[in-house]
């Protein structure tokens, strides 16, 4: 791989991981507003979307033999500053993107259990989806600004 396409990937792998984090502290902002109007089920999807990530972590990370190779596999980085500044890992990129899957199917689950009976029920029947429709856009539109932003930056050295 040439060094351009190489640093456009590596731009590109992290822009979709500050992307994918964004979108869930918006959803995880979201959840938070919403969990006394809507009972206790946002409070579930909030704490899978904070264990989740946390339990495959561990799952994955256990041995030390593996945390070397991941650190060394973000040293052969050409943007090493650059992954280093944000944290970013494969393996936390790996977690991040099952929980973004994890947290849409639990948010789809909830749309389609709500009660939809009743005519002053409407509101409430709107939330999950509005906060999948938000969950998502966020996570689309995060990546873009971050991949525009992280492309800047290399190009002033800000790296």
């Amino acid at each position: 791989m040439s060094d351009n396409k190489n640093n456009n990937h590596e731009l590109h792998i992290i822009s979709r991981y500050l992307g994918i984090l964004t979108s869930k502290y918006i959803v995880f902002l979201l959840l938070v507003l919403t969990l006394y109007p809507m009972n206790v089920v946002p409070g579930y999807i909030l704490l899978a979307g904070i264990v989740f990530p946390a339990a495959l972590k561990f799952a994955i990370y256990d041995n030390s033999a593996d945390s070397k190779n991941d650190d060394n596999n973000i040293k052969d980085f050409t943007l090493y500053p650059t992954a280093k500044k944000y944290k970013f890992t494969y393996t936390k990129y790996r977690c991040e993107s099952y929980n973004f899957i994890l947290i849409m199917i639990l948010l789809l689950i909830w749309q389609f259990t709500l009660d939809k009976s009743g005519i002053f029920s409407y509101p409430k029947n709107i939330v999950p989806s509005l906060i999948l429709i938000v969950y998502i856009l966020s996570r689309f539109l995060g990546s873009i600004l971050f991949k525009i932003k992280l492309h800047i930056d290399f190009m002033n050295m800000k790296i």
